[in-house]
């Protein structure tokens, strides 16, 4: 923990025995393998989705008893990486997620306009951080209640409402792939953005 390779470490150290497992449980039962087909993992986190419960029955299998897993969801909700995923009706719903927005303080994100930053940087990463929103995150009302947070954060930081609204009519604009789903136009999603208390 703490060091630069640390993350490079731990990925090898269970990549060498998931592969071992995975190698052996494909020779033994093709079948029960093949559950694992949606499983991913970044780093530590894991998550395995569809698997008939196969990873719980054979993760002392897989990883050596000295590893402590913990189980943070199980059923149809989960969080993994930056998204919060539920299943409703056979349909994945997610948004994003930062487990930061549950901290009990204030936690500085994106630049300040005051910094030593121009200008045109600063807006432009509103920009971008609305087009994250929109990638990640499939219902309105989810996309509105992280985008109206970004503008009050940002407004909050120095950047002009005006200016902060123009980053998000380019996001809209030259990305609408990611916004239609939305099934607003423009000018509602502005006043949503910028009204929502």
């Amino acid at each position: 923990m703490g060091i630069d390779p640390a993350s490079f470490w731990a990925n090898l150290y269970l990549s060498c025995y998931e592969n071992r497992f995975m190698i052996d449980f494909i020779r033994t039962d093709k079948y029960k393998a093949s559950r694992y087909h949606g499983a991913s993992r970044f780093i530590d986190d894991l998550f395995n989705i569809n698997d008939g419960g196969e990873f719980g029955r054979s993760h002392n299998s897989i990883y050596p008893k000295e590893l402590e897993l913990k189980v943070e969801h199980n059923g149809t909700h989960a969080t993994f990486l930056e998204l919060d995923i539920t299943i409703q009706d056979g349909l994945f719903i997610y948004k994003l997620y930062d487990k930061r927005d549950n901290f009990p303080f204030y936690i500085v994100r994106m630049p300040c306009l005051s910094s030593n930053l121009p200008s045109n940087i600063f807006y432009a990463s509103i920009m971008s951080e609305f087009l994250r929103i929109a990638r990640a995150t499939l219902k309105l009302e989810d996309f509105i209640t992280k985008a109206s947070s970004l503008y009050k954060r940002m407004v909050n930081q120095g950047g002009d409402d005006k200016m902060v609204l123009r980053q998000l009519a380019k996001a809209y604009n030259r990305h609408f792939d990611y916004f239609k789903n939305y099934t607003c136009t423009l000018s509602e999603l502005r006043v949503y953005v910028s009204e929502t208390q």
